[in-house]
């Protein structure tokens, strides 16, 4: 008896850099990929505009890019994204301004993206306050 293979599947997702009016200029993809035991998330991106350094690397609740007012009517760029749900570490952005880099987690599977965001932000702890830079949108 053997068993059937089972079929991978996968998601290719556009990451855009944020602004206060929402979503600006695609600047890399997400491929998602079902794995036995969660995901794998490749991340391809150029042209970022940010240091070279590890920046965060997060799951949102929400997935729309438009942003949102604080409590004092400040914009929230990437305010639509709601809340981290889920730290995936950090990604390396290079002198270049490119990430080529391919994360994996166990505590998300692949059915709990729709309707969700992969976040990158703009430093590592990507913790409150911190700004936004780009999303992909499930």
């Amino acid at each position: 008896c053997f068993a059937q293979a089972k079929q991978t599947t996968t998601i290719t997702k556009d990451i855009v850099e944020l602004n206060e009016n929402g979503a600006g200029k695609k600047v890399g993809t997400v491929t998602v990929t079902e794995t036995a035991d969660g995901i794998s998330i490749e991340v391809k991106a150029s042209g970022l505009t940010l240091k070279a350094e590890q920046v965060g690397f997060h799951l949102h609740d929400k997935n729309s890019v438009r942003p949102t007012k604080d409590a004092s009517g400040t914009t929230v760029v990437g305010g639509g994204l709601g809340a981290d749900i889920a730290d995936l570490g950090s990604l390396t952005v290079n002198a270049d301004g490119s990430v080529n880099q391919t994360v994996s987690s166990a505590n998300i599977k692949y059915s709990d993206l729709k309707g969700k965001s992969l976040v990158i932000y703009a430093d590592a702890t990507g913790g409150s306050g911190t700004s936004i830079y780009a999303a992909a949108i499930f």
